[in-house]
């Protein structure tokens, strides 16, 4: 259903950071490829799905024609340099996991405010806009786990990762959209506020936990 969705403004994401965010999604890609023993074919392939992934069918639900990665060959180029380096350096990442998950953290946040204005901007609502902000955040780690033959990272029980882009995004909405708060505004405190609740997961070791317990459900 289309509804009157009146924006108070556009967030439009720093380029710079959407490209650090590129290199560090196909880093993530490249480095689970490599682990699980692929040549550089699929590496390079894993790298580019894990980080345009989320873009693509965030485009592709939204019908906004081409993705945005195919009008950008900054983007491409990016995620082939990563993918590069991750073979090069990959027994060294380890020591770079700091660094990483602070920009994850500030990313999934970007990404997922992304998704979700430009769903209220093609006149879908609240509950459309959380759930291609979800997309965006987190599509690229979803497909990279259906090539892999593997559980989504999000699925399980982890440090706050979904929970925080949740938050984060039911206060974009809200902000935006309820109290009509100027986007850029609204995007910023959304942004930080998923930031904040995954880092402070990860330093403080907050967790979701199974639902069925430490036993196993029988069917």
């Amino acid at each position: 259903m289309i509804v009157d969705v009146d924006l108070q403004g556009k967030f439009t994401q720093p380029v710079w950071l959407d490209l650090l965010a590129t290199f560090l999604y196909a880093l993530v890609g490249a480095s689970r490829a490599i682990r699980k023993g692929y040549d550089l074919v699929g590496v390079v392939v894993l790298a580019l799905v894990a980080s345009t992934g989320g873009g693509v069918l965030r485009d592709v639900l939204l019908q906004r024609g081409a993705p945005a990665v195919l009008h950008d060959v900054r983007f491409i180029v990016t995620a082939f340099s990563a993918a590069l380096l991750g073979v090069w350096l990959h027994r060294s990442l380890p020591r770079f996991r700091p660094l990483l998950d602070l920009v994850d953290s500030v990313s999934i946040g970007l990404y997922a405010v992304v998704g979700a204005q430009l769903t209220l901007l093609s006149g879908l609502g609240g509950l459309s806009a959380m759930l291609i902000g979800f997309l965006n955040a987190f599509g690229g780690g979803l497909l990279l786990a259906v090539l892999m033959r593997e559980e989504p990272e999000i699925f399980k029980p982890g440090l706050f990762y979904a929970v925080a882009v949740f938050v984060g995004l039911l206060a974009f909405v809200f902000l935006a959209v309820v109290f009509n708060v100027e986007a850029n505004i609204a995007a910023t405190i959304s942004i930080v506020t998923t930031a904040t609740i995954r880092t402070l997961a990860l330093r403080l070791g907050w967790s979701t936990h199974s639902v069925s317990g430490s036993k196993k459900l029988r069917l």
